[in-house]
């Protein structure tokens, strides 16, 4: 599970999308993976943004993982800070991302004492505007970019693309909505009008606004 939990997460950070507020989402997964979340952000009054993640999952008989994820960005949608922390079990593991003009300073930790490394920043942009998406301006359909993310799996920069393909109805909690969809990679986020969630597909893993 651990292994998987890893992609889902890496691609869930890839949907930079502007989430506005504070929403609980149920979380259904592959082989009965169940559990909850909650998305919470903050755009600050200097244009700055901050996202938290936070997650409990389980699966069958093994031990309940708990997942946090803190990130904030410059108004300019490039990244400042990254934290993972995850809890399964006995078992627990954090990334400390701190982000600057040479590159990113990594601090890693996953049981056996804390270790650092500097990835050199990539020959590109790591802006990701649509992480003001909803925020101010809505973007038009079609609207898309290129940038690098930074894989906290991997300790690696990736080149990524964002891309708002328009309206879309679906249903969530029995209700029909018009949701505004936003993929990236195999990440598929239908938002409100706000930019807050209705939905989050990464693979076989479903985040959906609780009722």
């Amino acid at each position: 599970m651990k292994r998987t939990l890893t992609t889902w997460l890496v691609s869930l950070l890839a949907v930079g999308v502007a989430w506005a507020g504070e929403t609980s989402l149920k979380v259904t997964g592959p082989d009965g993976l169940v559990g909850s979340a909650t998305l919470v952000n903050k755009v600050q009054t200097d244009g700055t943004k901050y996202v938290r993640l936070t997650m409990k999952l389980a699966k069958g008989s093994e031990p309940a993982t708990d997942v946090l994820q803190e990130s904030s960005y410059n108004g300019k949608g490039e990244p400042v800070r990254m934290l993972q922390t995850t809890k399964n079990g006995p078992v627990k593991t954090s990334v400390v991302v701190t982000f600057t003009a040479e590159g990113a300073q990594v601090i890693a930790d996953h049981g056996d004492g804390p270790k650092t490394n500097m990835v050199v920043n990539p020959a590109g942009s790591t802006a990701n505007p649509s992480e003001f998406w909803f925020v101010g301006k809505a973007p038009k359909t079609g609207d898309s970019f290129e940038y690098f993310m930074f894989r906290l799996s991997d300790q690696s920069w990736q080149k990524s693309k964002v891309k708002f393909v328009g309206k879309q109805d679906i249903v969530v909690g029995g209700k029909r909505v018009s949701a505004n969809l936003v993929q990236s990679g195999e990440a598929k986020a239908f938002l409100d009008d706000k930019g807050d969630p209705y939905r989050i597909e990464v693979g076989g893993l479903t985040l959906e606004r609780a009722s």
